[in-house]
């Protein structure tokens, strides 16, 4: 079964968009999971409290880096790739390579580019926000109004079947 892996700036989407119980709910229907700091990132700060309702520990995994694990190496080895934000990222960038079910779901471009080169398990192990939305809305976890919401959040290019994809839904 895939676990949808998301890093904060998915999560802060949804809160900034007011929609981050949705993303609470769909934790109820998809196996969601963020690491460690990518929960404290979101539970931080002004917003702290739509970051805890779009991450309701009950439903969504928190996974720790276990120190002197495979993962806490790989850590240490992503370090310097990343700058001064981003440990979040670079945690989920860990878990995700010594885990095969884990699907990094990710819109930072150097958490991207550094995810493209590091998770070489066969299988998807990483996706984009479009993508993300489609999945969840066709398991019934995501309603049109907060899919279009977090759209708006997000700047991305659309892909090529978003347009008829979205007229569908109608």
């Amino acid at each position: 079964m895939v676990t949808y892996l998301l890093d904060n700036n998915i999560v802060q989407y949804f809160v900034h968009g007011g929609r981050g119980h949705e993303l609470g709910v769909a934790a109820g229907k998809v196996c969601l999971a963020v690491a460690r700091e990518v929960y404290r990132e979101a539970c931080a700060g002004s917003h702290g409290a739509a970051g805890r309702a779009a991450l309701p520990v009950d439903s969504v995994k928190i996974l720790d880096i276990v120190v002197d694990s495979p993962e806490d190496t790989t850590l240490n080895a992503l370090a310097p790739l990343g700058a001064a934000r981003g440990q979040g990222e670079r945690e989920s960038i860990a878990l995700a390579l010594h885990n095969p079910s884990l699907v990094f779901v990710a819109n930072d471009r150097n958490a991207l580019w550094i995810a493209l080169h590091e998770l070489h398990a066969p299988g998807e192990r990483l996706i984009g926000v479009p993508v993300f939305l489609r999945r969840l809305h066709e398991v019934g976890a995501l309603s049109p109004a907060c899919i279009d919401e977090v759209m708006r959040r997000w700047r991305g290019r659309r892909p090529t079947w978003w347009a008829d994809w979205r007229a569908d839904l109608q």
